[in-house]
């Protein structure tokens, strides 16, 4: 299902250790590994500069150079077949652009960067990424990857809310489960104050068939074979699915970046924003039409 990982890089010590997931996926799935590294000029010339002086162009393009083989030379140390690419623009943008045309599967990256020092993942450039990539993206946040070493990938955690999006994370979210031999933990949340909402629209409760949900995610993970734990919490979303993850000690969350009344928005502001940026595990999120299904 993965044969080819885009690991994005700017040389930061974030970027270094969420490379690191990269590679561990990388190994299970027998993946390949592309080191993408992006001569941001207008960034590290400071504001105001148009990126026309051809020397600090050049330099700059070999600092990117420089940081991609490095970092491509530490995946082939873990025996992983690796290439470098380096491109000039806005870092976002070359990444998502890349992803699309070179034939990538998934992107891993970490979600603050240079210049992104405790920086929230709203407008940095991972959170564009995550909005307008064209594939599943994982996202390691400094909580996530600093000092903490990379365990296998035994234990996947599926948020699901029975909306489309969920649906096709979910579906993604089992396929890696099966390629990685991982147990599937399936969450549900019963949202007091959105199920309180939605009734006054007439609509009836969210948390209505949250049972049949899970039960229809185990006959699909049965189909896989795919080993499962079932849950169903009440509270806030994005703080349960924090604290299961924790406190059962998965090692990656899987979720769609819009969910139920979240179709076609950003995922900034949304539950699965505030789950990549306070993780403890890394985050995979899937957006709506990226996984085909029959």
């Amino acid at each position: 299902m993965i044969d080819t990982l885009l690991i994005p890089t700017d040389g930061s010590e974030t970027a270094t250790n969420a490379a690191r997931w990269g590679f561990a996926l990388a190994e299970r799935l027998d993946a390949r590994i592309c080191v993408l590294s992006v001569a941001d000029v207008a960034v590290a010339t400071g504001a105001g500069y148009a990126g026309n002086s051809a020397s600090i162009r050049s330099t700059l393009r070999e600092t990117a150079d420089k940081r991609a083989t490095a970092l491509a030379d530490a995946a082939r140390e873990h025996g992983l077949e690796a290439t470098t690419v380096v491109h000039e623009g806005v870092p976002a943008a070359e990444i998502v652009e890349h992803a699309a045309a070179d034939d990538i599967d998934a992107i891993v990256m970490g979600t603050s960067g240079r210049g992104g020092v405790a920086r929230t993942l709203m407008g940095s450039v991972a959170d564009k990424v995550v909005r307008t990539a064209p594939v599943p993206v994982m996202t390691a946040n400094a909580d996530a990857v600093d000092g903490v070493p990379v365990s296998p990938v035994d234990d996947v955690l599926v948020p699901t809310d029975g909306s489309d999006a969920a649906d096709e994370a979910a579906a993604y979210a089992l396929d890696l489960a099966a390629a990685l031999g991982a147990t599937a933990h399936l969450l549900t949340v019963i949202d007091e104050a959105t199920a309180n909402a939605v009734a006054d629209h007439g609509e009836g409760p969210s948390d209505e068939g949250a049972e049949s949900r899970l039960d229809g995610l185990v006959s699909a993970a049965e189909e896989h074979g795919v080993d499962t734990t079932t849950a169903i919490e009440t509270g806030d979303p994005a703080d349960r699915i924090l604290a299961y993850s924790d406190r059962e000690s998965v090692d990656i969350v899987v979720m769609g970046t819009a969910g139920r009344g979240m179709i076609e928005r950003a995922v900034t502001g949304s539950v699965a924003d505030a789950v990549v940026r306070r993780a403890s595990q890394p985050v995979m999120t899937v957006g709506p039409g990226m996984i085909e299904r029959d």
